[in-house]
């Protein structure tokens, strides 16, 4: 252990702020986990009918891991550096030397198949001493917080609870759901106000010069404290300031923390350590209908492009609209230690859907249809119903709150003659793609996961993912590239003539099917018809496999 200025760690911290790789956990590369994943993504991809060897997929994950290293050391040379989005990390640095359609459809697996990734390539091992840090910190008063740069926040959420520190930690901030990366000093800023804790009062302790110890002094952090890992000491560029300390494990750290309570004991606020939701889910695979090849579905077979809402599933209003999203928010709230009065989460998510619909009706009017974030929705929508504090907490856990809010505010249930629609599809090597405007394109895979009907998707282009939501030509594009197929060869079933209809006519999609009974009012059919919008009606999906017979 070295110490730098010791001085500054008499005083206890009333927050502990931790990395995840490199104090938590030390990570170490599977030596087959990378060909076995290539292997497994090939089969992957050979079930919905695009042929791609593992010894190439292989090669794609080797080039993008050496590609985003070199990004990631350049990327802390930057005041304030943002992270990459899904599309970039997958369609871009992993699989960039990949044909359409293989390049969309990995892209289109998201978020999932990163999560996925994170364990499949690398072993997460907890460091020595790092449950005792964690577990002594609680005791003594001092609030926690993860803030962490990932590809795959998710992951390793999944990864504490799965070693049972999840309950520790009031707030965990990682870049990929941040859309920022350290050292950006909003990284700490953002736990630090989550945690209601003046950033001075807080210690950072990391693994690294260029990104920890920066972020800290960028924040203005009371002590940066580095757990020696293989990063450590070989930083890419000289990086002019030192640590506090530098410490071999979180066990030697864990000593001077109890040194500093003892001769300064702290005053925190008290916080609760109630289990939040379980972490997200892993991915699951996403086989469909076998195809020849990519070459013979271009000229002798069609896709489907398939709307969610209305068309696979049918949307009735619950009876508690947000009960889950609202205890979801209390429960936050709470871990934070900035709680509020049972029954107020569903004020906050109120006030904030309200806010999120005027934003939708102000953009729709200027047509401006780019997808807002879940970081957007809890992060801005929230503002006016909650204090900063609270803002960052619940800004800091968007990815789950958002799959809760889309849980409650509707009820999703199979549609009649889908299930029909779908195994028609497969039977004649019609490949479906999931064109989905949505604030949670994880729920939507969730749902029509739980129908049974997953085997029968090719790929998935869900708008909060994308960027883009419909009429939007960008999302129909890329959809063709993951059906691997040419407008004219392709089908738009939706529910909402303008969306749908229009959007699909306007890159060429040769037939635009509206199914009765979803968003779409019996008046707008009638105009799309009228305009040509809207080639087809059908009264639920199973009458689309004799139109397209």
């Amino acid at each position: 252990m070295t110490l730098k200025t010791p001085a500054a760690l008499h005083r206890a911290p009333r927050a502990l702020l931790l990395d995840f790789g490199g104090v938590i956990v030390r990570t170490a590369r599977r030596t087959q986990g990378r060909a076995e994943f290539a292997a497994d993504l090939s089969q992957r991809l050979a079930a919905t009918g695009v042929k791609v060897s593992a010894e190439r997929i292989e090669a794609c994950l080797t080039a993008g891991a050496t590609a985003l290293k070199h990004w990631k050391h350049a990327a802390s040379r930057r005041r304030e550096p943002r992270e990459l989005d899904v599309t970039e990390i997958l369609g871009d640095f992993y699989f960039g030397d990949l044909p359409d359609p293989a390049r969309a459809v990995l892209t289109g697996w998201g978020a999932e198949l990163l999560d996925e990734m994170s364990t499949a390539l690398t072993d997460h091992l907890l460091r020595e001493g790092a449950a005792e840090l964690i577990d002594y910190a609680r005791t003594a008063g001092i609030a926690l917080g993860i803030v962490s740069n990932a590809h795959a926040g998710r992951a390793h959420r999944r990864i504490l609870a799965e070693l049972g520190l999840d309950a520790a930690f009031g707030v965990q901030i990682y870049s990929d759901e941040a859309g920022i990366r350290k050292p950006h000093p909003q990284m700490l800023q953002r736990a630090s106000t989550a945690l209601g804790v003046e950033l001075a009062e807080c210690w950072y302790v990391g693994d690294t010069l260029d990104r920890d110890l920066v972020a800290g002094r960028r924040a203005g952090v009371g002590a940066v404290v580095l757990t020696r890992s293989q990063h450590t000491d070989e930083p890419p560029f000289l990086v002019d300031s030192a640590p506090e300390a530098v410490v071999e494990t979180p066990a030697q750290l864990l000593t001077i923390l109890r040194d500093a309570v003892d001769h300064a004991p702290v005053e925190a606020e008290p916080g609760t350590t109630d289990d939040a939701e379980a972490a997200s889910p892993q991915l699951t695979r996403h086989p469909g209908g076998t195809l020849d090849s990519p070459a013979l579905l271009q000229h002798t077979h069609r896709a489907i492009l398939l709307d969610h809402g209305g068309v696979v599933s049918a949307t009735t209003a619950p009876q508690q609209p947000f009960a889950e999203a609202a205890e979801a928010v209390e429960a936050v709230l709470a871990r934070a230690g900035c709680p509020v009065a049972p029954g107020a989460g569903l004020r906050i998510i109120r006030g904030a859907h309200q806010q999120y619909k005027v934003h939708k009706k102000r953009q729709d009017e200027l047509e401006l249809f780019g997808e807002i974030t879940a970081g957007q929705y809890w992060g801005e929508f929230t503002a006016a119903e909650v204090t900063e504090q609270q803002r960052q907490a619940l800004r800091a856990e968007a990815g789950r709150l958002q799959l809760a809010l889309y849980r409650s505010k509707s009820v999703k249930t199979e549609r009649p003659g889908i299930r029909q629609l779908l195994e028609y599809c497969t039977q004649t090597s019609r490949r479906v793609v999931i064109v989905s405007n949505t604030i949670c394109g994880l729920g939507v895979r969730s749902i029509i996961r739980g129908y049974g009907l997953e085997e029968h998707i090719h790929a998935w282009v869900c708008s909060d993912e994308f960027g883009w939501k419909k009429p939007h030509r960008s999302i129909f594009d890329y959809a063709l590239r993951a059906a691997g197929v040419a407008a004219e060869h392709a089908v738009m079933v939706g529910d909402k003539p303008y969306n749908d209809a229009y959007g699909a006519q306007g890159v060429g999609v040769a037939r635009r099917i509206i199914t009765r009974g979803g968003s779409g009012e019996e008046d707008e059919i009638t105009q799309g018809l009228k305009t040509g919008w809207v080639t087809d009606v059908v009264d639920h999906p199973g009458q689309i496999p004799a139109l397209l017979s």
